[in-house]
């Protein structure tokens, strides 16, 4: 009777660098399904064998996938398990990669202080390592982490940071990711017409490489921008095409966004019911993920809409939420702003009244 045997550890090898290279294929044309089978499939034929920094990376990029389907618990075990097998393999730089990508969840999920000292670990090693661009990409997350918390002088200061170093390398890739952020405060300072530059320079790199869903983000984030200048169609156009890349990619958390900022522009058109149905959306995906800052964003913007449609119960009981959770993320500008607004339409409590 034949038995079968397991092939060699050099076939076995080979084979899992076809499979990861294939899922890394796979995942740039954001066919996550796709890819995560491939990584699992890589995964099971190098976990018998001693770690390596290829077994640390293909748990991290696998990692990744699931947090981008959505599985937010099983991908920070699997930056956890990377993290094991780069350490018992030497490698530093993997080290850093997956600490920097638990640093991603752990500010998802609002642990703030955790985040930074992942942050700081990751770019210690990766210092050590000579990884400058993953440097330069931990420096750009701890700028949004700044961006959350209000701080945007901070963040634009580590953003404008960033892109000096990635044109410096001519890392094209990176440099779209820092526009991208670099908008994003732009546009919450005010500066419209220097955010639309930077968006739409994101945006010709974006589309140069073939990254579509880069392009995506950036142009979600272009039309919030457009949106704070009431351009109504335009916003509508850059808004829809972001959804249907988030889609078309299985990127929950970036259909979440979309469908977030879809359904400010409905409300701002005086569509009240599809309005509702977009937020109520954005908000089931922000709470299916644990995504806090989704989350409170949201409750804000429904807050809103039901203010301006004379529903002030409502509106403070979403409002008074998002304030909570925007203090528990430490983003006090957002809270401030959420205090301020309720504030306003809270009726008097005191038994006073007002004297005129």
């Amino acid at each position: 009777m034949h038995i079968a045997t397991a092939p060699p550890p050099h076939e076995r090898l080979e084979r899992a660098l076809v499979l990861a290279r294939g899922g890394r294929a796979a995942e740039i044309r954001r066919d996550l399904s796709g890819a995560w089978v491939r990584y699992e499939e890589a995964m099971g034929l190098l976990a018998d064998a001693s770690p390596t920094p290829l077994y640390a990376n293909v748990l991290r990029w696998g990692g990744s996938v699931l947090r981008d389907l959505g599985e937010i618990d099983r991908a920070d075990r699997l930056y956890c398990d990377s993290f094991d097998a780069a350490d018992r393999s030497g490698a530093k730089a993997a080290m850093a990669a997956a600490l920097n990508c638990r640093a991603v969840i752990a500010q998802r999920r609002g642990a703030m202080d955790e985040a930074v000292a992942l942050y700081r670990s990751a770019a210690t090693l990766a210092t050590e390592a000579g990884e400058i661009r993953l440097v330069g990409l931990i420096e750009q997350n701890l700028g949004v982490l700044a961006n959350i918390r209000g701080d945007l002088d901070a963040a634009l200061i580590r953003y404008r940071a960033a892109l000096e170093a990635f044109e410096e390398v001519s890392d094209q890739e990176a440099v779209s990711w820092v526009l991208n952020n670099i908008g994003m405060v732009l546009t919450h300072t005010g500066l419209h017409r220097h955010a639309e530059a930077s968006f739409r320079r994101g945006v010709r790199i974006a589309r140069a490489r073939g990254d579509r869903p880069l392009e995506g983000v950036l142009r979600a984030n272009y039309g919030e921008c457009l949106l704070a200048t009431e351009r109504w169609d335009d916003a509508a156009a850059e808004l829809t095409f972001a959804l249907g890349v988030a889609r078309e990619g299985e990127d929950r958390a970036r259909e979440g966004q979309a469908m977030k900022l879809l359904g400010v522009l409905e409300g701002a058109r005086g569509r009240l019911h599809q309005a509702r149905i977009l937020l109520g959306e954005a908000l089931s995906i922000g709470r299916e993920l644990d995504d806090r800052l989704l989350v409170a964003e949201t409750l804000t913007e429904r807050g809103a809409l039901l203010c301006r449609h004379g529903r002030a119960k409502e509106a403070l009981r979403d409002w008074d939420d998002a304030e909570e959770r925007f203090a528990a993320l430490e983003a006090r500008r957002d809270a401030e702003r959420v205090r301020r607004m309720a504030d306003e339409l809270r009726p008097d409590t005191t038994g006073n009244g007002t004297t005129s």
